[in-house]
């Protein structure tokens, strides 16, 4: 019994990540209530997780922050695009009875762009947030790997769909849906980034 809830044991280890999921939730919530700030948000999160994932020292809040900042710029340009993307999808979508006998056509299509943007969100944060690469590289990456490994895809999206469910449900879990999320998806995404980057955690400022 020591042994489990001793320093270092499993006792301590749960308590310690359960705080830490909470804590990055409360971040997430908080640098993300300007909305357009959502991305960079974002992407301080995973940076943050998934050096967590990785057993990497550091501390919550500083690195948070460190890496909102750093990767603001280009983050919420990220966010805003897909924002608008998806946004001029639905509305085509909604209003595709006017293009007449092309909806047979077009309807397809513009599901399969959503889609597509939906998949790319899932990976361009976690990315950008461990990568320093170009916007246009983030895009492409993101699209590369969530085609590539579209099973960790449909897994990635069926969490999102979970935690927004659950959210809709009690609407407090929202107090530590992301962080979950962020935990679960961090797991997965961290081995498709090590197939290509085997080296990712070995520099200590990766």
């Amino acid at each position: 019994m020591g042994g489990f809830f001793g320093m270092d044991g499993p006792f301590d280890k749960i308590g310690g990540l359960i705080a830490d999921i909470l804590l990055l939730s409360l971040c997430w919530i908080l640098f993300s209530l300007p909305l357009f700030t959502a991305g960079a948000s974002t992407t301080a999160l995973y940076y943050v997780m998934t050096r967590r994932i990785s057993d990497r020292e550091g501390y919550i809040f500083r690195d948070f922050w460190s890496s909102f900042k750093s990767n603001f710029k280009q983050s919420t340009l990220i966010w805003l695009l897909l924002i608008l993307a998806g946004g001029i999808i639905l509305v085509n979508i909604r209003n595709i009875d006017l293009t007449g006998r092309l909806k047979i056509f077009l309807l397809p299509v513009q599901i399969c762009c959503l889609i597509e943007i939906c998949l790319i969100s899932l990976y361009i944060f976690p990315i950008n947030a461990r990568f320093d690469i170009k916007l246009f590289e983030s895009v492409k990456s993101s699209f590369v790997l969530a085609n590539r490994h579209i099973v960790t895809s449909i897994v990635c999206m069926a969490a999102a769909l979970a935690a927004g469910f659950a959210v809709s449900l009690y609407f407090p879990f929202i107090l530590a849906a992301m962080g979950v999320y962020a935990y679960v998806t961090s797991s997965l995404l961290m081995q498709v980034f090590k197939k290509y980057r085997p080296e990712i955690d070995k520099d200590a400022q990766s």
